[in-house]
């Protein structure tokens, strides 16, 4: 089953930029999805019309088979989100902040179970402030699984972290997916895309221009990595715009 089916979308800003040109998109249940594209490219007005944030111009959406605008209620019911600039409640503790996101969700969630799976055990009854760059994203993501989602949200998750904590995030992440939650991750980071995604999807001044596994792009441009592949595809889209 689809678990987000976004068909024909388009959006254009009050100030006359076009952000998307007859999307088409299409992310199976249970997968990690990575969108990638340049600045500009729609990345971020499509998370925010899956997330009920912005309402498209034209075209069909629909999340775990509820349509948007029309079923966002339910819709938000379903889905966690951790964008990229996540701070939390700084003064709050580590419990604190996950007990209150938890508390916006009629649902019975375990926080020992959530506190454990992200092994924040030592650091439960620690301010947030006091935390590690790496630590915090564990308190955003344990907080943005709080409401048991099906579809979870992560706007550049690993964004300002040293290596060790990325491949740390990267795991958790892999542990997530295989509980059965369809994970859909914008990064600019190429090899996180490539080292966790089952699909990438390439977009490019609103429309998609690119499709497949991480290993299939990497094979079309006869690349040793998606860094490479990607870097290729962007040359010859520019090459293309600038003729």
């Amino acid at each position: 089953m689809l678990a987000i089916d976004m068909y024909d979308v388009w959006k254009t800003y009050r100030n006359g930029t076009q952000a998307l040109k007859g999307l088409n998109l299409q992310v199976e249940g249970g997968e990690i999805f990575s969108l990638l594209g340049p600045n500009g490219a729609g990345k971020t007005t499509t998370v925010k019309i899956m997330s009920c944030i912005l309402k498209p111009d034209k075209g069909k959406i629909k999340i775990l088979d509820k349509e948007i605008p029309r079923n966002c209620g339910e819709i938000l019911r379903e889905v966690g989100t951790m964008p990229q600039e996540f701070q939390g409640f700084s003064d709050l503790t580590v419990r604190e902040n996950i007990e209150y996101f938890a508390s916006l969700y009629d649902k019975d969630i375990n926080i020992d179970e959530l506190i454990d799976m992200f092994e924040l055990r030592k650091y439960e009854y620690k301010k947030l402030r006091e935390l590690s760059g790496g630590f915090k994203r564990r308190v955003g993501l344990a907080s943005a699984i709080s409401g048991q989602p099906k579809i979870l949200f992560l706007d550049e998750p690993t964004v300002g972290l040293d290596p060790k904590a990325r491949r740390s995030l990267w795991e958790i992440i892999k542990k997530l997916r295989d509980k059965g939650i369809t994970i859909f991750l914008t990064t600019h980071y190429l090899d996180e895309a490539e080292k966790l995604s089952d699909t990438v999807v390439v977009i490019y001044d609103g429309k998609v221009v690119r499709r497949g596994k991480p290993g299939e792009i990497i094979d079309e441009f006869k690349k040793e990595t998606l860094e490479e592949a990607y870097l290729e595809l962007m040359k010859n889209l520019e090459g293309e715009s600038d003729g």
